[in-house]
């Protein structure tokens, strides 16, 4: 398989703009970057970018005379061009530099944020560990959406799990998938997706219509990327001691509860794998609520935090060097 643009008139075989026959090395690339120096907490990110441009193209969509469900249709469709556009720009100049696998390595790694999550979630764990529920409740507030401050330590505990697992899939899984298939674009449409629905895909009262076709292009997106997420999760926990075809069964069985199409694909393969019930009585914005019961066994404590960490990371191994086959055949 070659990609479109991989060959020039002459015959001659050459990188296209996304670098397609330096794929393995683009992807390999970015992962070392995400291990070595992690997301940048950098003024000009591009994502922070994205989210300032979102910010300034929603006051002028919902300044349209059209209704909120077409306002927010254009809202994304606006937003991922003027994303996009610049992206593919910036990749074709470096093409003509002979550069383009190293353009595609830098935005690859600009789209992944695995080694941050993981950080975060372990000072969470440190926290824990010396029982500073104040301090772990301010961790989790940047990684979270849901309420944490005041709460207990099994709720945190719990918190800290879901997070990890469910932005394992968005953070890791989806990332080096669409990279491996269709290289730093696609990637990078899935980032600029992802960050839409987490700015405007809420089911409240402002949102409901608005952000209604961010939300289900980002359910599409990672439709695949959460069930391979659970494959993965699970075949970790086959290899840190655990059972997969019970984690996968498992995932298959509790998924479905939950109302999103796809987060309960890693959460409940992550309970399976750690033999412990996740979901229950979660506070947002002050309101409780009660969200699908996930896996089976008791409700987790400090020392299955510590565990799920150590899956997470042999999950983010496992989905790199699957990238990385899916990528040498994609640029075969």
């Amino acid at each position: 398989m070659r990609s479109v643009g991989s060959i020039n008139p002459s015959g001659d075989s050459r990188e296209d703009f996304g670098g397609a026959q330096m794929l393995p090395l683009t992807l390999a690339l970015a992962v070392a970057m995400d291990l070595a120096v992690g997301d940048p907490q950098w003024r000009f990110h591009p994502v922070r970018l994205v989210g300032m441009l979102a910010e300034r193209v929603e006051s002028a969509c919902r300044s349209l005379p059209v209704n909120p469900k077409v306002q927010g249709g254009i809202f994304l469709a606006v937003t991922l061009l003027a994303a996009v556009l610049p992206l593919m720009v910036f990749l074709e100049i470096l093409q003509v530099l002979r550069l383009g696998w190293l353009g595609g390595a830098i935005t690859i790694y600009f789209c992944l944020g695995g080694k941050s999550l993981a950080t975060e979630v372990t000072r969470v764990l440190s926290h824990l560990r010396s029982r500073d529920l104040d301090g772990a409740a301010e961790g989790l507030k940047f990684i979270v959406s849901r309420d944490v401050e005041g709460m207990d330590q099994g709720y945190l505990v719990r918190s800290a799990i879901e997070t990890l697992a469910e932005n394992f899939s968005d953070a890791v899984t989806s990332t080096l998938l669409y990279g491996a298939l269709g290289g730093p674009v696609l990637a990078w449409i899935h980032r600029v997706v992802n960050t839409l629905d987490a700015m405007v895909g809420y089911r409240d009262e402002r949102y409901s219509d608005f952000g209604s076709a961010s939300a289900r292009l980002d359910d599409l997106l990672n439709f695949l990327p959460s069930r391979m997420s659970a494959l993965v999760v699970a075949a970790a926990g086959q290899i840190m001691g655990g059972n997969f075809k019970d984690a996968w069964e498992g995932a298959k069985e509790d998924a479905p509860k939950d109302e999103s199409p796809n987060s309960g694909w890693p959460i409940s393969a992550f309970a399976h794998a750690l033999g412990v019930t996740l979901g229950g009585q979660t506070s947002y914005s002050g309101q409780w609520s009660l969200n699908p019961i996930m896996g089976k066994g008791p409700s987790p404590e400090v020392e299955h935090l510590e565990r799920a960490i150590s899956i997470y990371w042999v999950s983010y191994m496992i989905s790199a060097l699957v990238s990385l086959g899916i990528g040498g055949l994609m640029s075969l």
